[in-house]
């Protein structure tokens, strides 16, 4: 009888274990957005966005030039924003607001370079920010965004992982 309770004890504990993991995701979505510690970053003396505020792209619907005087640091990135409302609305939910891609050309991504981008040429797709080089980027991304993307992210975390090969 005493051998017996120890392994009921042992099979519950794993049960529970088992359950809990039934619970959680397999496996956790990646975020190319940079939010997700030391990353690939597109920045300019570690300003983000050319300086142009991230939630002014959702809230506006258009490119606007971010405040020096409001910024918030992240993840080695330096965010401006119009206001302070701005700044408040971006630390409710960063990765939700920070661009795709470490903020480089999402079509250019998709073509394994790094390249720069114009803050003006963007896209809001499927609730994410996407910026671009130039207006035929941004045209080439439309031919197919699920593809573009999906190369674009495998592009992006293959060079953040050499990135961090050399830290």
């Amino acid at each position: 009888m005493l051998k017996v309770l120890p392994r009921l004890a042992v099979l519950g504990a794993i049960s529970l274990c088992l359950a809990a993991l039934a619970q959680a995701p397999l496996h956790a979505q990646p975020t190319t957005s940079g939010g997700s510690g030391e990353a690939l970053l597109n920045l300019h003396n570690t300003v983000a966005v050319h300086g142009y505020d991230p939630v002014a792209y959702f809230t506006e619907n258009r490119a606007v030039r971010g405040s020096k005087a409001i910024l918030e640091r992240l993840g080695g990135a330096t965010y401006y924003f119009r206001s302070r409302a701005n700044r408040y609305t971006f630390l409710k939910d960063a990765p939700g607001y920070q661009p795709q891609l470490g903020g480089f050309c999402a079509t250019s991504m998709a073509m394994g370079r790094l390249e720069d981008i114009n803050p003006d040429i963007f896209l809001l797709y499927r609730g994410k920010l996407y910026l671009f080089k130039d207006e035929a980027a941004m045209a080439l991304f439309l031919n197919n965004p699920e593809r573009t993307i999906a190369e674009a992210s495998q592009n992006f975390f293959k060079m953040a992982s050499r990135k961090r090969e050399y830290y």
